[in-house]
């Protein structure tokens, strides 16, 4: 597989991970068609590799924001409003879970080989709470790797 195969690849891992509109699902399912044999195992990691890369971005992107907010006094609103403060609840109950390294790690994985809950705002609110950087990105990359390859494999008609 040529250099800017797998460039490729990296970079539309990357994109997709922050523009939801591109679908790295299939892109490798498309690319899987074409390539075939041992390529498709490189293109499967150079896509993962991205797409984690990407959802780093984002989970640090959150802790900067968290460091920010802290940092920042606190604004009183006369009336925050109804769906405002669900938001905020729902966000501190989800910081809550993910407090927990077992529950964090399991729902990283979950998230990214099912889809469920979505990635993009578990890489949010895992940023906001305190999983290591790394940690969250080994679980990214374990779960989109396993996604990518069962898509690689059902597009050659195996599984």
């Amino acid at each position: 597989m040529g250099d800017v195969l797998v460039l490729t690849a990296f970079v539309y891992g990357i994109g997709s991970a922050i523009i939801p509109i591109l679908n790295a699902e299939a892109y490798v399912a498309a690319t899987a068609l074409v390539l075939g044999n041992v390529d498709i195992v490189i293109m499967v990691v150079a896509v993962s590799v991205g797409t984690t890369v990407g959802k780093v971005v984002l989970f640090r992107g959150a802790r900067a924001g968290r460091e920010v907010a802290r940092k920042r006094p606190a604004r009183e609103r006369a009336d925050p409003g109804r769906i405002r403060v669900a938001l905020r609840r729902l966000a501190e109950i989800l910081i809550g879970w993910l407090e927990h390294p077992l529950r964090a790690v399991a729902t990283v994985f979950v998230s990214s080989f099912v889809g469920i809950p979505p990635l993009l705002a578990v890489a949010v609110v895992a940023g906001a709470s305190s999983m290591r950087t790394d940690v969250f990105a080994a679980a990214v990359f374990v779960g989109r790797t396993g996604r990518f390859a069962l898509i690689a494999l059902a597009a050659y008609g195996l599984v």
